[in-house]
């Protein structure tokens, strides 16, 4: 029998097994997978590392702080940009319209002006229309929604937005139409990424000691009796559950799940990544770190340099491009990954990102769960799920687990809530 049980091998469910260690208390970790690490962990392609789509370490909280100090890190300083028709803006858009058409500045400016009075629980179409005016919204943030949600934005609501998309002034619009000497306004003054193994290194010195078990897929909890039962036909015994197992998912999983809590787990829904990674022959590859993609031909949301974040994630003389395109029940991906790989290098290149010619490998890879979707109406149905598993003695953690925008030092503070369960006596 285990004292704790941890089910999930990512961020969250490591750090519950480690802080239950540093407490001095016994505990398990099952994952599903070969590798530990989840959406943090990474792969290989002939001598190119890939990550699990982009990743940058950054904390504002001591106990993330203190892991992040043991690491050996690499500073970046964020400077994304926006992609749109050919032209290259700083980021965030809505105050670096410098590149557009001065008519076209002119109008977005008028709209910014001329934005709707602030109202109570809007949904986030209208949340945006009050931020930036309809010019501005509809070019770039209302298309990136699709792209990236997924979804129309009055669809969602706007309870994950906390500091996420820079609310700037009169001031500041008119400041960046006119020139693109514009001051840093991303929300992070600085970002961190390991020297050498990826991002999941930070994770690598959590690990050590730990009793993590791979190849353990759970596919049936039994609450009453304490156990959970494995793919490979095993049950393992527990005292405590962990669970970063997705809310959707927990639904059918748990013994005893009453139709309620079934039909809100069934409405809880995420999208996925189809992830192109592309590596190159040649020393450099497009001028930016990552960026955002508004064109709606063009598949990709985002795309970021995985040689860029560190030279150890390529070949020496190489560079990398990595392009992540979201789908979900509400927009399905209708290409096949090879037409999508030649997809994303004819946009690679239209970009002026790289020449086919130059490309050494690719690779095309889905990851199930990527963001959780804060559809409106949402948090009252994970409200049913996250009861159900608290009155059964099940813990939640992580992003999938408490169905949640976490970012990694979040999710690593959500494992640490081990540290409060009781002693048994």
């Amino acid at each position: 029998m285990a004292e704790i049980l941890v089910l999930g091998g990512g961020v969250s469910g490591i750090s519950a097994a480690y802080h239950a260690r540093q407490a001095g208390r016994e505990a398990v970790i099952f994952e599903a997978r070969a590798r530990y690490g989840g959406l943090l962990d990474h792969f290989h392609k002939e001598g190119y590392r890939f990550d699990n789509a982009v990743h940058f370490a950054f904390s504002k909280n001591e106990a993330y702080s203190e892991v992040l100090k043991k690491a050996d890190l690499l500073t970046h300083r964020p400077e994304p940009y926006n992609y749109e028709q050919g032209r290259w803006l700083k980021h965030p858009v809505q105050n670096n319209l410098f590149p557009l058409p001065v008519e076209e500045k002119v109008e977005a400016i008028k709209g910014f002006i001329e934005r709707p009075a602030q109202t109570e629980d809007p949904d986030y179409r209208q949340w945006l229309y009050e931020q930036f005016g309809k010019v501005i919204a509809d070019r770039f943030p209302v298309r990136y929604t699709d792209k990236y949600w997924t979804v129309p934005p009055e669809k969602l609501s706007t309870i994950w937005i906390g500091n996420r998309l820079y609310r700037p002034s009169l001031d500041e619009v008119l400041y960046g139409a006119m020139t693109d000497s514009t001051p840093q306004t991303y929300y992070l003054p600085e970002m961190f990424y390991p020297r050498r193994g990826g991002f999941r290194a930070i994770l690598d010195q959590l690990v050590k000691g730990l009793d993590l078990r791979t190849g353990k897929e759970a596919v049936r909890i039994d609450p009453s009796r304490r156990f959970v039962e494995c793919r490979d036909g095993t049950r393992e015994y527990y005292e405590y559950l962990i669970s970063s197992v997705p809310l959707p998912e927990m639904g059918e999983m748990v013994e005893g799940a009453p139709e309620a809590v079934k039909e809100a787990a069934s409405g809880l829904w995420a999208t996925s990544i189809a992830l192109v990674s592309i590596g190159l022959k040649v020393p450099e590859a497009g001028d930016h770190l990552w960026f955002y993609v508004y064109d709606r031909g063009i598949l990709p949301a985002r795309v970021h340099a995985p040689y860029r974040k560190s030279p150890d994630n390529v070949p020496e003389g190489c560079s990398s491009l990595q392009f992540e395109t979201y789908f979900s029940r509400y927009k399905p991906l209708e290409l096949s990954e090879e037409t999508l790989v030649d997809h994303v290098a004819g946009a690679a290149e239209k970009m002026g990102l790289l020449d086919r010619t130059d490309i050494a490998v690719t690779d095309c890879r889905i990851l199930p769960y990527a963001n959780v979707v804060f559809e409106r109406g949402m948090s009252a149905k994970r409200r049913v799920v996250l009861d159900f598993l608290t009155e059964q003695g099940i813990l939640p953690v992580g992003r999938f687990g408490e169905w949640d925008y976490l970012w990694s030092d979040q999710s690593y503070l959500s494992g640490k809530k081990v540290e409060n369960l009781p002693c048994m006596l």
